[in-house]
């Protein structure tokens, strides 16, 4: 029960009262009055009267009083509960719902009240309007500094994770995300140390403050990556002895380290297999100079051995090369190239040469590794040494996969050039390309050039370039939409420490909270209903972080009635397969982590939860704030409470309801707009916000509302 509404209950209780007692003590006074006028003989006789008749004189009485007291409860309680109401309302208005209005047909005697309230509310909401606009005009500029920082960190090839001093994540970028691998492992308010090491980035801390370094370079593993971490403070203007947080730039060195262990690998081979084969072929040798006097079948089995050997060393040689080509050759400046871009580039190239050109696409998605750069100026060159040696200025190029490589054709009509020719062009210097010359640009990536003809009168230069898988995308979710930006740094966090030990004292507005909802295939987990879907959302720093989001379609391991399907949308084709709730929430776990679960009625969900944890090995133990309860106190002359009812009276849009994920954000604005209210009636601290929830009627129904 919050304060107001015991107090309101108190005022009444004691208003009622004190009118029964003052009937009752005038009662009293008449009779004494009578009895003190009255005559000796008159007053025996009231008094023998009133005590034959004492039974049925406080029976009367009793009920009288009772009358009395029900007559003014609905005078008075009438009255109470519509001006309760107003206040509600009237609060509701001035925190949260500036479009609300209320009822005057309903509020009686008060009417005037509540139409004057509403007045008030239009002149409110015309003023608010207004310095809205003027607002809007001046943070104009701002907010594009802001839209440009989010769009170019999102741009960002390379992993920026920026914290504060605690190691909390206040800004970072879709490239980080995706370096992650894990999208419960970044978000605003998470601890970097998922994903970084802590006795790394201590150490960097210790080393760096007081000192002369400006960077730290390190390298780390997460999970099976090798991360090169490059670490940079951010000094506290106001403290310089004391960082106000620490900037992290992450390089995914597994590939090149790979590359490395497998070149080393393959030079370890390479050494040991050639000293065994040229060991044997050295000793066959010998043994056929030595010994002169051998006869011809010894001679011819020793030979036989020096062939047999040299011919075993040239294979092994031949496929080391492939496996170098394959695997092994790696370089900072290569990386992949879509083959159909690389033609584009290929004729712009040629196009500003004079020459004609007409291009083939691969048929099939085709990615090479390769310096697209100085593969096209290397081409470049030889064409325009083609010119010079045949006149051509025709070409087309044409691209498709061979086995592990993209082999590109430039063709022409006439005759290849000399092989000598051709030799020397190849080994002739280019201009631009960062490399020696055009040899060097096909050696370095691992391919191959030459030339021929195809028939009579069409030649090529044909170029083998090692295929590559498609890169891994970085969805940067830059639109040119302001609301529609992501929430990928706040750095309001500079100075809030997240979390507390002590989760009761702290402030709700302090928290950082996640708020979920799950879909079922039924209502009943005891009768075997369980979860085909689980979503959450996060709220850091008092703002609804859209972006930060878990939902997983689970596996029920049972059919989904077509009646639930019909609610929900979810079949039993979507979820047979998906992993089952045991392997989805330890992410989501990972993903809640030190926050607040908050849902609406959310002991529902929590009763189809507490199987898995325990199968899981998982135990969702944070304090859990459910909206049911929270509505019921802000608003407890109100008997709606469901998420419909609640989101109309805070003016909250319902959007995508009865999916796991758009009830969780609706779930969301309701919260943060329920806090407003809460702090309102001074409900300010989680711990107070429990005790208030439990405390209204709808928990004392039905304890499992709230059971944490």
């Amino acid at each position: 029960m919050t304060p107001t509404r015991s107090r309101d209950r108190w005022d009444a209780g004691m208003a009622i009262g004190g009118v029964v007692a003052y009937v009752v003590l005038a009662v009293a006074g008449l009779v004494v009055l009578l009895l003190a006028t009255a005559g000796p003989e008159h007053r025996a006789a009231i008094t023998t009267a009133l005590r034959a008749q004492a039974l049925a004189v406080a029976v009367v009485s009793a009920l009288a009083v009772a009358g009395l007291v029900v007559l003014l409860a609905r005078t008075i309680g009438g009255p109470v509960r519509r001006a309760r109401r107003l206040a509600d309302e009237t609060r509701l208005v001035g925190e949260v719902n500036p479009d609300h209005r209320l009822d005057a047909e309903g509020a009686g005697n008060l009417a005037p009240l509540a139409r004057a309230v509403n007045d008030l509310a239009e002149q409110r909401q015309a003023a608010q309007r207004e310095i809205a606009e003027q607002i809007a005009s001046a943070r104009h500029e701002v907010e594009q500094e802001r839209n440009r920082l989010a769009a170019l960190m999102a741009q960002l090839t390379a992993a920026v994770i920026v914290c504060n001093r605690e190691g909390r994540i206040l800004l970072y970028n879709a490239a980080a995300r995706t370096l992650a691998g894990d999208e419960t492992m970044i978000g605003l308010g998470r601890s970097v140390f998922g994903v970084v090491d802590r006795a790394l980035v201590t150490h960097a801390l210790d080393r760096l403050v007081g000192s002369r370094e400006q960077v730290l370079v390190a390298s780390t593993l997460h999970g099976q990556r090798l991360l090169r971490v490059h670490l940079t403070l951010v000094h506290d203007p106001h403290h310089d002895e004391t960082p106000a947080g620490f900037v992290l730039v992450l390089e995914d060195l597994t590939r090149r380290h790979r590359a490395t262990t497998r070149r080393d690998a393959v030079l370890r081979d390479l050494t040991e297999k050639t000293r065994a084969s040229l060991g044997s072929i050295r000793a066959a040798t010998e043994s056929v100079l030595d010994y002169p006097d051998l006869s011809a079948e010894e001679r011819s089995r020793f030979l036989r051995v020096v062939h047999e050997e040299t011919a075993a060393l040239g294979q092994r040689v031949e496929s080391w090369v492939d496996d170098w080509t394959r695997e092994v050759a790696d370089d900072e400046v290569l990386g992949e190239v879509a083959g159909p871009d690389l033609l584009d580039l290929l004729a712009l190239e040629l196009g500003r040469r004079s020459f004609t050109v007409t291009t083939t696409p691969p048929p099939d998605e085709l990615w090479l590794r390769v310096d697209s750069n100085a593969v096209v100026l290397a081409l470049a060159h030889l064409g325009g040494r083609l010119r010079e040696s045949t006149g051509t200025t025709d070409l087309s190029i044409e691209l498709h996969r061979s086995g592990p490589h993209g082999q590109l054709d430039l063709r022409w009509r006439g005759s290849p050039p000399h092989p000598a020719a051709f030799g020397r062009w190849l080994a002739e210097p280019l201009e631009g390309a960062g490399v020696a010359n055009a040899r060097e640009v096909a050696e370095r990536a691992g391919g191959e050039i030459w030339c021929g003809a195809l028939d009579g009168a069409t030649a090529y230069l044909r170029v083998l370039l090692p295929a590559s898988e498609a890169p891994t995308r970085v969805d940067s979710h830059v639109t040119d939409d302001l609301a529609s930006r992501p929430e990928f740094y706040d750095f309001d966090l500079f100075d809030i420490r997240l979390p507390a030990p002590d989760w009761q004292d702290r402030r709700l507005d302090e928290l950082a909270f996640t708020v979920f909802d799950t879909e079922t295939t039924g209502l009943d987990p005891s009768g075997g209903d369980r979860i085909v879907s689980i979503a959450g959302t996060r709220i850091v720093n008092g703002r609804l972080l859209r972006q930060e989001r878990f939902e997983r379609l689970v596996d029920p391991r049972r059919g989904v009635p077509v009646a639930s399907t019909a609610i929900h949308g979810i079949s039993s084709d979507m979820v047979t397969g998906q992993p089952t709730l045991e392997e989805v929430l330890p992410a989501f776990a990972r993903f809640a982590e030190d926050t607040v679960l908050v849902g609406h009625n959310v002991s529902f969900d929590l009763r189809f939860l507490e199987p898995a944890e325990r199968a899981a090995g998982v135990s969702l133990g944070q304090p859990v704030l459910d909206t049911l309860l929270l509505d019921a106190v802000a608003h407890p002359a109100y008997t709606d409470h469901s998420l419909e009812g609640i989101a109309e009276r805070l003016g909250v849009s319902v959007v995508g309801r009865h999916t796991a994920l758009g009830d969780a954000l609706l779930t969301a604005e309701v919260f943060l707009a329920l806090v407003v209210l809460l702090q309102g009636r001074g409900i300010t601290t989680l711990g107070e916000a429990v005790a208030a929830s439990r405390a209204t009627f709808e928990a004392r129904v039905d304890r499992s509302l709230y059971r944490r």
